[in-house]
């Protein structure tokens, strides 16, 4: 009928309408689930990478610079694709931080060990020295004793002159003793110092570049604003470094921030103090205010920035390198937090304004 018709065409748009809103509404929850999960698993890496620190400190910076990595590809590409791989690279991270980790407290727990025998043993020689002496001396107490027996003045001189001979001798006995003794003490003593001095430079120390690692920079930066003196900050960060690893690969990578670092070393002065802060941002602290620093600034962009080449076994390629740089002048009573913030603040503006990133990579 001619009404029904005309009824049944008027429904068809309102349930269509209503199928449309459904997919539209699963289609926004999906969307809202996946970003939800993308930000648990980015706030999930940053709580690992914090743990790992405070676990060992010695090995904790490798493993957040492995994770901020894996953060930035979830802030950049977030698609449920990135989800799968993310837990494979964290996977990987936190196993190789696990096994290293053990190594380096079975080290240290043996390191450990190794003294305390050496203090047992020193302690257990002078022990039986000390034994060995008592005998001596119970013996000639008693020889002492006997002279009193004697009559004969004679042999009274003679018992005395010999017994006194033999204290002399034991006195000069157990002196040489001691002092081989301690000599040998303060030899192993020597010996463990250097161990746990070289242990404590290592664990200051970026394992990849060489140059101070975070933890110890934090530390040169208390020192700086005790010591209260004119100080500034610099904070670099690579461009477009992400580049780098996607093309070429996470070792060539290392390789430019190995590469970066040294030339960065080269361009300092010896009042000056670099130290890798995280992933492919770098920090320099430098001897003076701002109009020093400014000097500073420009000499090591003109030293730093520029041509690298990577090789990666057979094949060679060159890259172009440009850095966003903060800078900050450490204002006398500021918190040291403070400085750093307005140079990372400095640092991401010059990362705004800059045009050029690492160039095309060439072969």
């Amino acid at each position: 009928m001619p009404g029904e018709e005309s009824l049944n065409w008027r429904r068809a748009p309102a349930d269509m309408q209503r199928v449309i809103s459904l997919k539209r509404y699963l289609d926004n929850d999906n969307s809202k689930q996946l970003a939800e999960a993308l930000k648990a698993c980015h706030d999930l890496l940053g709580v690992m990478g914090e743990c790992g620190y405070q676990a060992c400190p010695h090995l904790g910076e490798d493993l957040q610079t492995r994770l901020v990595r894996l953060q930035r590809r979830l802030d950049e590409d977030s698609g449920a694709a990135e989800l799968r791989p993310a837990e494979s690279e964290a996977e990987k991270a936190l196993r190789s931080w696990g096994e290293r980790a053990a190594d380096y407290y079975r080290l240290k727990a043996a390191e450990v060990r190794d003294l305390m025998l050496v203090l047992a043993q020193a302690a257990e020689s002078v022990g039986d020295r000390d034994q060995h002496y008592t005998q001596e001396f119970t013996s000639l107490t008693e020889r002492l004793q006997a002279i009193g027996d004697l009559e004969d003045l004679t042999r009274i001189r003679g018992a005395l002159t010999s017994n006194v001979l033999e204290l002399r001798k034991c006195v000069e006995q157990m002196t040489e003793d001691n002092d081989n003794a301690v000599k040998r003490l303060n030899n192993e003593l020597a010996v463990y110092r250097s161990r746990l001095a070289e242990t404590e430079r290592i664990a200051s120390v970026d394992a990849l570049t060489g140059l101070a690692n975070r933890r110890r920079v934090e530390l040169a930066l208390d020192q700086c604003v005790a010591r209260a003196r004119p100080f500034s900050v610099l904070i670099f960060d690579i461009n477009d470094f992400k580049r780098i690893n996607d093309q070429l690969g996470h070792l060539l990578g290392d390789d430019l921030l190995r590469q970066f670092a040294a030339e960065l070393r080269l361009a300092l002065r010896s009042s000056d103090f670099a130290g890798r802060w995280g992933g492919d941002e770098f920090i320099v602290v430098l001897d003076g205010g701002p109009e020093q620093a400014e000097i500073q600034r420009s000499r090591i962009r003109d030293w730093v920035v520029g041509e690298y080449t990577l090789r990666g076994g057979t094949d060679s390629y060159r890259v172009t390198v440009s850095t966003a740089i903060g800078m900050a002048g450490w204002i006398r009573g500021e918190e040291i937090t403070e400085t750093l913030k307005r140079a990372d603040a400095a640092m991401y503006r010059d990362k705004q304004e800059s045009k050029n990133g690492v160039a095309a990579v060439r072969g």
